[in-house]
């Protein structure tokens, strides 16, 4: 068993509220380490947009706001822009 396998049992083996924790926590790093250095450059700190991220993700866990797939908005976006050019 890999290292990551046996931290994998570890974690499953805790209670719930502990997985919950090690999981939130997990995903504030990863957020903190995947901030887009752009952001700074176009003058919004990296805690500005973490404070977003954490906003809008609340919102969707909540329910107070719904979530469509990229490919759906990618594709919507195209339409329209096909539209712009028509005209």
């Amino acid at each position: 068993m890999t290292l990551r396998e046996q931290l994998l049992q570890q974690a499953l083996a805790l209670p719930v509220v502990d997985q919950a924790f090690l999981a939130q926590s997990l995903e504030d790093h990863l957020i903190e380490q995947t901030v887009p250095e752009t952001t700074e450059a176009e003058g919004i700190s990296g805690s500005e947009f973490l404070s977003e991220l954490r906003r809008r993700s609340a919102s969707y866990r909540s329910g107070a706001t719904s979530a469509r797939p990229a490919a759906d908005v990618l594709a919507d976006l195209r339409q329209r822009q096909a539209r712009e050019r028509a005209n």
